[in-house]
């Protein structure tokens, strides 16, 4: 799917789409390198968008269980054609305990999230992590991006502080620099 159609959904749904251009390579590499998924975790993709993190899950763990969560119905179909063989949901992260369990694939051992978390007011952050956390392994772990850009803006901050308050562990990879805008990703453990 072209840039150009991403920035269309994004400018009908900024809210849901969160991003003026999809997540370049090098972010989709250091976020699967942080999820530290091992052989037979079960994976959740939440918000794939054109599927640059989906690509690199399946091209790295081919043989690990992986559902993908887009509820944008343009991104979704893109990605069946694009990802035939997986399960692609149009439906939104807080129904992940639902959809897991009619998967069949539960609990979840990482989650890998490109979900806009920073725009989101505090009630349905809260929300969508509920939702995240109850189809989570207790040892499970969920790796999320962030706009390097964004660190002093007054969401970022109170977003990295709602991670603390519900993660074991939250830590900060190296910057991509070559993503379009740069980006970090955070690790959280349980």
């Amino acid at each position: 799917m072209s840039a150009r159609v991403f920035l269309k959904q994004f400018l009908s749904d900024p809210v849901t789409i969160g991003a003026v251009a999809p997540s370049g390579p090098q972010l989709a590499r250091i976020m699967v390198d942080e999820s530290a998924i091992a052989p037979g975790h079960v994976v959740a993709e939440l918000g794939a968008g054109t599927g640059p993190m989906t690509a690199e899950l399946v091209r790295r763990h081919p043989d690990n269980p992986l559902v993908v969560l887009e509820p944008n119905a343009e991104l979704a179909a893109s990605l069946r054609g694009r990802f035939p063989d997986l399960p692609v949901v149009e439906r939104f992260a807080q129904d992940l305990p639902a959809i897991t369990a009619d998967w069949g694939h539960s609990p979840v051992d990482r989650v890998v999230s490109s979900l806009p978390w920073a725009i989101w007011p505090k009630e349905l952050q809260e929300t969508i992590l509920s939702g995240i956390l109850e189809a989570m392994a207790p040892d499970g772990r969920m790796v999320t991006f962030t706009y390097w850009h964004a660190q002093p803006l007054p969401a970022a901050r109170r977003f990295k502080a709602f991670l603390a308050e519900h993660f074991r562990s939250v830590t900060r990879s190296r910057v991509a620099w070559a993503n379009v805008p740069p980006a970090f990703v955070f690790r959280c453990d349980r």
